[in-house]
């Protein structure tokens, strides 16, 4: 899943090795079904309550005296996703709890709040931990939520610093409309008139999480393997007449099979045109032979979330110019990983990225040199952009954890270089949109310039390629935990040749039904 880049410095030249023999596309025929073994993984261990206890003590250390308030998420008719702060703090995952934290002269205690057990409500939506349950599994004092106002009282009453992990400014302002973790905060600070500061700690507890634990990494390991097997499945099942929800709904089922809780953010299956946007959404297109089709997904297992890509020709074989955006792609994503290694800045491993991917689009016409500029408006002034940017307009990867961009060291306000523990993405990519040039100022150095990269655009046309995979920096250096997901034209190819059980038993005629219903389907 892609984040935006601010800004790049142009494009610069270098020379990339001649790509791989064309080969005219044909269907794959299928064949034997899946061999692919998982690398050994020991038995899972659940995070221990001592890890989550140490977390809370980091944070404390960053506090002053004062009184923290950190809520979880509340109960809606949405399935139950725990936000990521408090599910770091306490390992807990029901709706309604919160986390009471209070410091004073170097000495701190806490308090765990969650829902008292309701037999009647039970019932409805299941078994609750309540204050017994909450205490066995976290070690944390516990009560239930309904005391939280009256035990907050004497805590606040003697306190002038209110510490939060929900960004408020000083007069509310910050946000047009406030989560009910940031109102409860007004609240308080409105019935305490003594609370002279909020401070939010987001910041420092970002900071902590921006390096993983043994046991952290292995959660993110499990949710790697288990999107690996995802894709694996949809490469197998994906063929021309099929639409995009049948890829996607293949997905997410494989992620809920192996045992994850759900994605870890909307996946993104798109085809054709679709695969030129990069977080496309809809996943209800018909797919057609000579077409890409673009995965972006990522299972969420016991909070952790992968984040993998690949992108596939949608009959199984490579048409010529598919082959040869992809190995552009490729050879970028390649040339990333040999820059990341320990004390290394995310930003060497963009430039690396960006080189290659420059050197390709102008060997290939879809741009006039690596670092050629055309005209643009940026904050209302005319400007020169990087000609690359039109075809690659994101960063090239992000940490990954209890979030899909989670915090990580080699971000330059978490210490701005790869650490052993980190834990990120590399998704280098190139999107031909068949629009790219219609909305440029019109300028003569524009109209000259459409002219030059017409025949390429129409060449290359529709033809969306993101490579993303997920890595650890260890002990040894870069593990690409990902391997296990095709990713060599030639394996994405064997692999989409073999057999499907999915497709054994799809009803074609079901799915047609969609095309009456759609407007927008062909």
């Amino acid at each position: 899943m892609t984040l935006p880049r601010l800004a790049l410095a142009p494009l610069a030249a270098a020379l990339m090795a001649g790509s791989a023999a064309a080969q005219q596309p044909a269907p794959a025929p299928r064949g034997s079904a899946d061999s692919y073994a998982l690398p050994a993984t020991p038995a899972p261990a659940p995070i221990s309550a001592r890890e989550f206890a140490e977390r809370r003590r980091a944070l404390a250390a960053t506090m002053g005296d004062g009184v923290l308030v950190a809520l979880g998420e509340v109960e809606s008719d949405a399935p139950f996703a725990q936000n990521s702060p408090f599910r770091w703090l306490t390992g807990v995952n029901e709706p309604g709890a919160a986390l009471v934290i209070s410091k004073r002269g170097g000495t701190v205690s806490e308090r765990l709040y969650v829902p008292a057990r309701n037999p009647a409500r039970e019932v409805w939506d299941g078994p609750r931990l309540g204050a017994e349950g909450a205490l066995r599994l976290t070690g944390i004092p516990s009560s239930t939520a309904d005391s939280l106002d009256a035990q907050l009282q004497p805590l606040l009453s003697a306190a002038t610093t209110l510490y939060t992990l929900a960004p408020v400014g000083s007069d509310g302002s910050r946000a047009r409309f406030l989560r009910p973790d940031q109102q409860f905060i007004q609240q308080l600070r409105a019935r305490y008139p003594n609370l002279t500061q909020v401070r939010d700690v987001s910041a420092a507890a970002f900071g902590l999480r921006a390096t993983k634990s043994p046991a952290e990494l292995d959660m993110i390991r499990r949710a790697v393997y288990i999107t690996a097997l995802a894709q694996r499945e949809a490469m197998r099942a994906t063929e021309p007449g099929m639409n995009e929800f049948e890829v996607h709904a293949l997905i997410e089922g494989t992620f809920r099979r192996y045992g994850a809780e759900r994605p870890g953010f909307g996946s993104i299956v798109g085809s054709g045109p679709n695969s030129t946007t990069l977080h496309y959404r809809a996943a209800d297109r018909f797919m057609q032979a000579g077409e890409m089709l673009v995965m972006d997904i990522g299972a969420s297992y016991n909070g952790y979330t992968a984040d993998l890509t690949r992108s596939i020709p949608v009959n199984g074989r490579f048409t010529p110019e598919q082959r040869e955006i992809y190995s552009i792609v490729l050879e970028s994503q390649k040339a990333a990983e040999h820059e990341a290694r320990p004390g290394a800045p995310l930003g060497a491993v963009l430039q690396a990225a960006v080189r290659v991917l420059g050197a390709g689009m102008a060997r290939v016409g879809l741009i006039e040199s690596a670092d050629a500029m055309y005209d643009c408006d940026q904050g209302g002034r005319r400007t020169e952009c990087p000609q690359g940017q039109l075809f690659f307009m994101h960063g090239i990867g992000y940490g990954i954890g209890l979030d899909v961009h989670d915090p990580e060291a080699s971000y330059p306000n978490y210490g701005g270089g790869f650490r052993v523990g980190s834990a990120f993405t590399i998704e280098p990519g190139i999107y031909v949109r068949g629009d790219v040039l219609d909305y440029l100022p019109d300028t003569p150095r524009n109209r000259a310039l459409r002219a030059r990269l017409a025949p390429a655009i129409a060449r290359y046309r529709n033809i969306g390629v993101r490579i993303e995979d997920d890595y650890f920096m260890g002990e040894n250096g870069l593990e690409r935990v990902s391997a296990g997901a095709p990713r060599e034209i030639a394996e994405i190819e064997a692999q989409m040749a073999l057999d499907s059980g999915w497709n054994r038993e799809r009803r074609p005629e079901v799915v047609e039904w969609y095309r009456g219903i759609d407007p927008a389907t062909p």
